[in-house]
């Protein structure tokens, strides 16, 4: 990418809350930058995309994925199924040497569609580990980037340049930049993200089924609403997510199954000493992050 350009241009197919918070960064940092997102609704406006040229942190908008054939750098930030159904529509289009990026909390299956479609010289997985229970551009900003982990997962084919240039943007953002392979990527999300919304939307589900008349939820206090608000995130990102990292999610949720029939056994059985153990090593690590 040539930065000495006086306007880089910004594409974004999906433009919800991380896309938005992305599109903010980048206008304040590159003020005079033009910023493109897809229109997937057609001919019809797109309420939230209509805000954002208003707000001046769009350019325009396209219902043509070839209009991104100027982009320097194409954010895909949908569901991560949609992803890679995206990257394949816009291959024929884009430049040779743009940046394709996305912001997806998987990270192995785009990788696998960008090696199929001859796409490993331009694609850099990505992966803002921020965002809120709160979805949709109106609640985007650009400070849902600072002081979070932004994940970089090159492909291994890319020029450092690129490579360069994004984590440049993720550290002008305010991120915490990290790089790493995407297989290790998918394994510690798993374990600190894709599981614990399993196990979030499993917390409520078991308390909704017991909730009859309304009682559970008018007693719910911090301790539930705190261990479940990340349950009120978008069902369908999470089913996509699901579905993408079947085998590292499957494998830790086994695991904390066994957790949880050890700690079983320990209360039925009146095991005071492991019952304590439990709690203080849980404690013990919590304290630590």
């Amino acid at each position: 990418m040539d930065k000495s350009k006086n306007t880089l241009h910004f594409g974004f197919i999906g433009f919800g809350l991380i896309g938005g918070s992305i599109a903010h960064s980048l206008r304040h940092l590159y003020p005079s930058s033009h910023i493109i997102a897809y229109n997937y609704y057609g001919t019809k406006p797109h309420p939230k995309l209509e805000m954002a040229k208003n707000e001046g942190v769009l350019s325009e908008t396209s219902t043509s994925l070839t209009d991104f054939s100027a982009c320097d750098v194409i954010f895909l930030c949908a569901p991560v199924l949609a992803n890679e159904k995206y990257l394949e529509m816009l291959a024929p289009y884009i430049s040779k040497e743009c940046i394709i990026t996305d912001v997806g909390s998987v990270k192995g299956n785009i990788h696998k569609k960008a090696e199929e479609l001859g796409l490993k010289y331009n694609f850099i997985g990505g992966h803002p580990m921020t965002g809120s229970e709160k979805t949709g551009y109106d609640n985007s900003d650009a400070s849902y980037l600072k002081g979070a982990y932004y994940i970089l997962t090159p492909s291994g084919n890319n020029p450092e340049e690129h490579i360069k240039w994004m984590a440049d943007f993720v550290k002008a953002s305010g991120s915490y930049c990290e790089i790493m392979d995407y297989k290790e990527h998918d394994l510690v999300t798993a374990a600190i993200s894709h599981c614990p919304h399993v196990i979030s939307a499993s917390l409520v589900n078991l308390v909704a089924a017991h909730d009859k008349d309304g009682m559970y939820k008018k007693l719910a206090a911090g301790g539930f609403k705190d261990i479940t608000r990340i349950s009120s995130s978008s069902p369908e990102m999470w089913q996509n997510i699901c579905l993408t990292n079947p085998e590292c999610i499957s494998s830790l949720l086994d695991g904390y199954i066994n957790i949880l029939t050890d700690i079983k056994k320990a209360i039925t059985t009146d095991d005071g000493s492991t019952v304590m153990e439990f709690f203080k090593n849980a404690k013990k690590y919590r304290d630590s992050l």
